[in-house]
């Protein structure tokens, strides 16, 4: 199984390469299918520790609780998943 901090960094990944800040947000099951390698159980820890460091925020909706990052924690969040960045833009 891959480890926490892999976990996380594909979670960041996902919400950063969408775009998902502030105003856009997307529910927790979006997350799970995207991430489909990942079982959904180890996703939601996940969430709840990368909320507790506050690198994403929850928002309440009608459908449930949906996702987004902290703008605010940007610089952080692009240190974090800096790797993946740059293979991105390389191409």
């Amino acid at each position: 199984m891959k480890t926490n901090t892999i976990i996380q960094e594909e979670i960041l990944f996902f919400l950063y390469q969408n775009k998902y800040f502030n105003k856009r947000h997307t529910p927790i099951s979006n997350i799970c299918n995207k991430l489909s390698q990942i079982p959904c159980k180890y996703i939601k820890n996940e969430l709840k520790n990368l909320y507790r460091i506050k690198l994403i925020r929850f928002k309440k909706t009608k459908h449930g609780i949906d996702v987004f990052l902290n703008v605010k924690m940007k610089r952080e969040i692009e240190g974090i998943i800096s790797q993946r960045l740059e293979s991105w833009y390389s191409l």
